[in-house]
């Protein structure tokens, strides 16, 4: 069934499925493709990647269709199934360790998991392990945020990692923040949290000004729409008209 004889034809198909929000289809394929290759004891370093690549698949699509006792099982099965994959991969491919998802994604998508099921501490402990593996995470504490609603106590951390995501960036039409080595996020949830602690935190408010602020001037034509990028490319420009010596 769905060309399973073809394992890396058939998860290109449930991704694509995936992108299409073919939801139903793709929790078929992913449940039968998953069970197929936990079925195989004597997986490679391949078959062990697709695994954990279709497992991955199914803990979502499982949350999305609100299947939430089977979503949080089968994070469970992508934890355990990751972390075989590292350690086949340091004895027969070390080199391709680094090539891996990042484990702060896993963490943060079992931390969404628990977070649809309702499962606020066990969301929140995932998303500070995604932060913890990768400081300046802002996407995770973004997360974790949220979990917490209004009276969200985390709000401090937000507003630091939002200091030290550097100036707002526009991208086709809307804006960001972008950490240069972590997980950013639009602007629209992070101001939404900054705000809401703004009367009660100092740093939430002074971020949560400086982000309207940068809006207002990338708008105004005043600050670049990526002024990171345009520090990096004034950087190479030439300090000094060298022909004028001649």
């Amino acid at each position: 069934m769905f060309g399973m004889s073809d394992p890396n034809q058939t998860l290109s198909q449930m991704i694509r499925y995936f992108e299409e929000e073919r939801h139903e289809m793709v929790e078929v394929m992913a449940s039968e493709f998953t069970s197929m290759l936990l079925a195989n004891k004597q997986r490679d370093g391949a078959t062990q990647t697709l695994l954990v690549k279709g497992v991955r698949i199914l803990a979502e699509v499982l949350s999305i269709r609100g299947k939430n006792k089977l979503a949080i099982q089968a994070t469970s099965v992508l934890l355990r199934e990751r972390k075989k994959l590292e350690k086949i991969l340091s004895q027969t491919a070390p080199s391709l360790l680094s090539k891996l998802t990042p484990i702060e994604q896993d963490y943060r998508t079992v931390g969404s998991v628990f977070a649809t099921a309702g499962k606020a501490s066990k969301a929140k402990k995932f998303f500070f392990k995604a932060h913890k593996s990768m400081p300046g995470n802002l996407a995770a504490v973004l997360a974790a945020c949220q979990v917490d609603g209004s009276k969200t106590k985390h709000c401090k951390l937000l507003a630091a990692d939002t200091q030290a995501s550097g100036p707002v960036i526009l991208e086709n039409g809307a804006y960001f923040l972008r950490p240069e080595n972590a997980p950013g996020s639009q602007i629209d949830p992070v101001l939404a949290v900054l705000e809401t602690c703004s009367n009660n935190h100092q740093e939430c408010a002074i971020q949560a000004q400086r982000i309207r602020k940068e809006c207002n001037e990338i708008a105004n034509g005043i600050q670049a729409a990526n002024e990171r990028l345009q520090s990096a490319m004034d950087s190479l420009q030439p300090k000094h008209d060298y022909y004028q010596y001649s």
